[in-house]
């Protein structure tokens, strides 16, 4: 399985659509992923992020499927103010069998911990439906797991927080650690760990957005 976790376009929070740039963006994103050979594309509900799947799917002639726990929440985006005691305090182990064990939040009464148990979750289910049953830090290949390439449009957030994870991070950190800009496309990797039965997840990129240095004369102010 090859995913791609790509972030929405120039964003007009105000309506929950695309600014003028970011429909430009979306544009030249499409003209990309078009090229991906893309077999399924998923979308968050939130309408920049549908928006910004339209120029795929119209390219691909796919149409794209809403899965609600991709939606963008602010728990994933609290930055933590560090104090010497929440530093002693936040502590996690890792291994590559069993992932993140004995992960400690920062603040005991900050939720975050509650929304991203949830993701975790969700994201154990959507792998599931595609033959991959997370077991720790691996996926054990169900049925010869999924052969296709599947595209995400979500969030800054939400994404950075899923892409830690995959990684092995404790997803918390995803928010503060990773740049992850407007229709910025990061690629994963599925593939069998030493032909064990068992899948490896590997980053080929994080947070490319070759396809929009320069649209209709605008430089990308990256934003």
């Amino acid at each position: 399985m090859i995913l791609y976790v790509i972030r929405h376009a120039d964003p007009d929070y105000s309506i929950d659509s695309l600014t003028e740039f970011g429909w430009k963006e979306a544009e030249a994103l499409g003209e990309r992923m078009a090229k991906s050979k893309l077999d399924l594309i998923y979308t968050s509900p939130r309408g920049r992020a549908i928006a910004t799947s339209e120029p795929t799917c119209r390219r691909t002639g796919i149409k794209g499927s809403i899965e609600q726990w991709m939606n963008e929440d602010m728990h994933y985006m609290r930055t933590p103010q560090f104090s010497e005691a929440d530093q002693r305090a936040t502590r996690y182990e890792f291994s590559f069998d069993k992932g993140v064990q004995g992960f400690t939040e920062y603040h005991h009464e900050n939720p975050r911990e509650e929304f991203l148990a949830k993701m975790i979750a969700s994201s154990d289910e959507f792998f599931e439906r595609h033959g991959y049953k997370r077991e720790g830090g691996l996926y054990k290949i169900i049925d010869g797991g999924c052969h296709k390439r599947v595209a995400c449009f979500c969030h800054g957030g939400f994404g950075s927080a899923w892409m830690a994870h995959l990684m092995g991070y404790p997803p918390a950190f995803g928010w503060m650690k990773f740049q992850v800009r407007t229709t910025s496309v990061s690629k994963f990797v599925f593939s069998d760990y030493n032909k064990s039965g068992y899948a490896q997840v590997q980053c080929e990129y994080l947070g490319d957005t070759s396809h929009i240095h320069y649209i209709g004369g605008l430089k990308n102010n990256l934003r």
